[in-house]
């Protein structure tokens, strides 16, 4: 497949979303965008409304500063999604992380890397197969305070809306205790800091996934739950 015909300077390493194209036209992989695993069932409206407003988010985060390179990307966007009830409500991160390395199995692409690697570079994994998304029972109670103040016309954008929240899972994470025993409170029976996920604002999942080329999720921006990322600057609300 030809490589998709793009601006050079939107692959600059200073362009926004530039990591992002240039794994469009470098690798021979013109797919992009996370899996999204559904772990709450029952309600097929809210499931269906909650995707909608996912995709008019990511929308308006690749709409952000040039409408002309977010009509592009957005042709080649793939957000798939995975439902299983049996297995996935009510599924914890670690369950879900399984099926994700399950389903990633073979289909692994990964983009150019440096010739002479050190162990402290990024991985070359591209983040659609390093990084998925699930959205359990807390991320879905998010859909309501933010329909309620979502504007009629996503176009016209006012002041952003509360999150809609989903959870993003580091395909590769591996338990560990923290440097010099440093405790936190505990998630899910961990104290540790890094958890392998966080919470994360959908409105921001571009650029995150962006980021993921050439960063970790356990990095110095890293939000612990139940703080929301990007920033942390709201929390989870209780359900």
């Amino acid at each position: 497949m030809d490589p998709p015909q793009m601006p050079d300077e939107w692959t600059q390493r200073h362009a926004r979303l530039g990591s992002l194209c240039r794994s469009l036209r470098d690798t021979g992989f013109h797919e992009w965008g996370f899996v999204i695993y559904r772990g709450v069932y029952g309600d097929d409206a809210a499931w269906d409304s909650f995707v909608q407003c996912l995709r008019d988010n990511i929308h308006l985060d690749l709409a952000r500063h040039n409408a002309q390179r977010g009509a592009f990307l957005e042709q080649y966007a793939q957000w798939t999604i995975i439902e299983d009830g049996a297995a996935l409500d009510g599924a914890s991160t670690d369950d879900v992380r399984q099926r994700f390395v399950a389903w990633r199995e073979g289909r692994i692409v990964r983009r150019p890397g440096h010739p002479f690697p050190l162990p402290t570079d990024p991985s070359t994994i591209l983040p659609r197969f390093s990084h998925c998304l699930y959205v359990d029972r807390a991320c879905l109670a998010t859909l309501g305070p933010h329909l309620a103040a979502k504007p009629s016309d996503i176009s016209r954008p006012h002041l952003p809306p509360p999150p809609l929240v989903a959870i993003i899972i580091d395909g590769d994470y591996v338990p560990r205790q923290d440097a010099q025993g440093q405790a936190f409170p505990p998630v899910g029976g961990s104290t540790a800091r890094y958890l392998g996920w966080e919470y994360f604002n959908t409105r921001y999942l571009c650029g995150l996934y962006h980021d993921l080329h050439a960063s970790s999720l356990d990095d110095f921006e890293y939000c612990r739950p139940p703080a929301i990322a990007p920033r942390g600057a709201a929390s989870m609300p209780s359900v």
